[in-house]
């Protein structure tokens, strides 16, 4: 198993890719904490992960609130002894054309989806330094690239920010033994693609070479890659992972 004795954290692990990397990370070997929000949606998540074998601990955290962060990790170190994995994968997203963008939305996005990977980054990151490694894996989003197509302008700053942000952590932790790098999803298979679309795929599929739209586990198997020994001299990327729909 890739990630034998290690323990992650993934943010928003409750549902969609977050669910699917901590399943993903489980799979190999780690215990996990599954962070997310939804308090019973988290819980529920590590009790699936609990019968595979793992120790788990599902914690209500609103990643946008430093007191909560800062709570859900003196909880890990205290329960599970270290941290080897963070993965920053909880967000929030909006379809709303940019001359009816609310100044509250602006705010809260940039909340939740950059302030939040900031919060979780630097309430880990002490511990990691300690230990002399750590890994930890950002989800930007194909938006964050393109900017926003089937979303909000306010969330595809928000992961152009994420992909910025993992450049210069990767920088200042590096020296540490402690790799950041970033997985850029493009239209995935979930239960917000699929708020977004109403589930017609049409208009997607015909600008995506693979002719056919993501799954969680597709994106799960490279954040595992990202967080095991394969992928040791990488740092500071970003992995594309959107079928071909953009090409850098």
């Amino acid at each position: 198993m890739k990630l034998s004795g290690e323990v992650a954290i993934v943010t928003g692990g409750g549902a969609g890719i977050g669910r699917a990397i901590a399943l993903g990370m489980a799979q190999e070997g780690a215990d996990v904490a599954v962070w997310d929000v939804n308090g019973p949606q988290a819980e529920e998540m590590a009790s699936t992960i609990r019968q595979m074998g793992r120790k788990s601990r599902g914690i209500k955290v609103d990643v946008s609130n430093a007191q909560e962060v800062y709570s859900a990790v003196q909880m890990v170190v205290k329960e599970f002894g270290r941290i080897d994995i963070l993965v920053n994968n909880a967000g929030i997203c909006q379809v709303t054309p940019v001359d009816q963008i609310e100044e509250k939305d602006w705010d809260r996005m940039f909340a939740v989806n950059v302030k939040g990977v900031f919060l979780c980054s630097k309430a880990v990151m002490g511990f990691m330094m300690k230990q002399k490694s750590g890994k930890i894996i950002n989800l930007g989003s194909l938006a964050g690239k393109v900017g926003g197509i089937a979303t909000g302008a306010h969330y595809a700053a928000t992961k152009a920010a994420v992909l910025c942000f993992t450049k210069s952590l990767a920088k200042f932790l590096g020296p540490h033994g402690i790799r950041v790098n970033a997985l850029a999803p493009g239209v995935i298979e979930t239960d917000m693609t699929r708020m977004i679309t109403g589930g017609d795929w049409r208009n997607f599929l015909a600008t995506i070479p693979l002719g056919r739209i993501g799954d969680v586990k597709e994106v799960a198997k490279v954040a595992v890659f990202l967080a095991s020994d394969d992928s040791s001299y990488l740092t500071g990327e970003t992995i594309d992972i959107n079928g071909g729909q953009f090409m850098d």
